[in-house]
């Protein structure tokens, strides 16, 4: 009959248990959120890895733009040193040719006046006997001559070697318009590329925004859908208890009163229910009692636009509000500073390998080597580290490993 009765107690337990689960499962449960969540951070990561991809396509564009702007900019260069060097001979045959004139001038002055004083006949040089300065004139009319001849000589080259540089420049000037007509049709190419580039890059970024959006908004989904089920989850683990307290206890009375009286039936039933609602649970106390508002769980998110491991939760609060020890303990660190982005922060040993850390403090009450008690005040809320506003980072590690907070709290 006992048994009988345990078994029946087991099977009401039961029902009770899963009507109360399924009342909270009508909605899609926490797993439906973060299968929702891990597909849009999926979604998120390949955009990236595809918005980095075309991030480098444009700057591969960008650079073969700017080695088409220096091929454009060398044949101008070297277009402008060959009409420098064009322009240098001209200058050097204007100057021949001045030079020349003058040569030229002289020499038909010189012979203009010895025509006109009739000196230079050879027969009257000869018949005068004055051949030495026969000889002397015509030695001088020589090398006027041998020098004209240089001259007009240089003159020539002059102008062959200006006719093979006009010649080159032109040759260059056309060769520099076609190639630069062909660098500037592939520049024009690679503008676009690089436009059209921009625009798949404008539309990558809105689309990883709103994958972001969205697995934020599955995560909070997701959290919210987990204490709901926790709740559920506690809420029928309390009504499963209070239904078998309720059924030990009138057991218990119809034994007793079977035995002896009824009296004692109600003091069992008195005792029963006070040690049922006398269990508090949990292992240590809220560290930030000013807020119970938790801004970033425990557990995998996304910060900065990349996606890391949240190794405590973040308790919002405002600035200079009271962190208190989590349970009594020694402080075995208070350090300020950056502290690898923990910012000001402090470690409480509380035995048995379990250990609580506070961190971006603005302000540090206790030192390393001061016994705490739980619930003592330690620390004032800051933002120093690595972090985005006033908050309280929160640990709870055991032999060195996180463990998620909550489980403890």
């Amino acid at each position: 009959m006992k048994k009988f009765r345990k078994i029946l107690s087991t099977s009401i337990l039961l029902i009770i248990v899963g009507s109360l689960w399924l009342s909270v499962s009508a909605e899609p449960g926490s797993s439906f959120y973060k299968e929702q969540k891990n597909e849009a951070l999926q979604n998120s990561s390949e955009t990236q890895s595809q918005l980095n991809n075309v991030e480098g396509e444009i700057d591969e564009v960008l650079q073969e733009v700017a080695n088409l702007n220096n091929s454009i900019l060398e044949y101008e260069t070297q277009i402008s040193q060959l009409t420098e060097k064009s322009e240098a001979l001209q200058k050097s045959i204007e100057l021949k040719e001045k030079e020349l004139a003058e040569k030229k001038k002289l020499l038909e002055d010189r012979l203009v006046a010895m025509y006109m004083k009739k000196e230079t006949t050879f027969l009257d040089v000869v018949l005068s006997g004055n051949l030495m300065n026969f000889i002397s004139n015509q030695d001088m009319i020589k090398q006027i001559a041998d020098y004209d001849n240089r001259l007009i000589n240089e003159v020539d080259e002059l102008k062959k070697s200006l006719e093979s540089e006009k010649t080159e420049v032109e040759k260059v000037k056309k060769e520099k318009e076609e190639k630069t007509e062909e660098l500037q049709k592939l520049k024009a190419e690679k503008e676009q590329k690089a436009a059209n580039l921009t625009e798949e890059q404008k539309e990558l970024e809105a689309k990883l925004s709103e994958y972001k959006a969205q697995a934020e908004q599955y995560a909070a989904l997701e959290r919210k859908a987990i204490a709901q089920e926790e709740a559920a989850r506690k809420a029928a683990q309390e009504e499963a208890a209070r239904k078998a307290a309720q059924e030990e206890a009138a057991r218990k009375a119809k034994a007793q009163n079977n035995a002896n009286s009824g009296s004692t039936s109600a003091s069992n039933n008195k005792t029963t229910t006070t040690s049922v609602s006398s269990y508090s649970g949990g292992k240590v106390g809220w560290p930030c009692p000013s807020s119970s508002r938790i801004t970033s769980p425990y557990g995998y998110r996304i910060l900065f636009g990349v996606r890391d491991f949240h190794t405590g939760i973040d308790i919002g609060a405002s600035t200079g509000s009271n962190i208190v020890a989590a349970e009594s303990g020694t402080v075995i660190l208070a350090n300020y500073g950056w502290n690898g982005g923990y910012g000001n922060y402090i470690i409480i040993n509380h035995g048995n390998g379990i250990t609580t850390r506070y961190a971006h403090a603005s302000q540090l009450y206790v030192t390393a080597g001061q016994t705490v008690s739980k619930g003592q005040v330690i620390a004032a809320v800051g933002t120093t580290g690595n972090s985005t506003g006033p908050h309280l980072h929160f640990e709870v590690r055991e032999n060195g490993s996180h463990k998620n907070p909550l489980n403890y709290l």
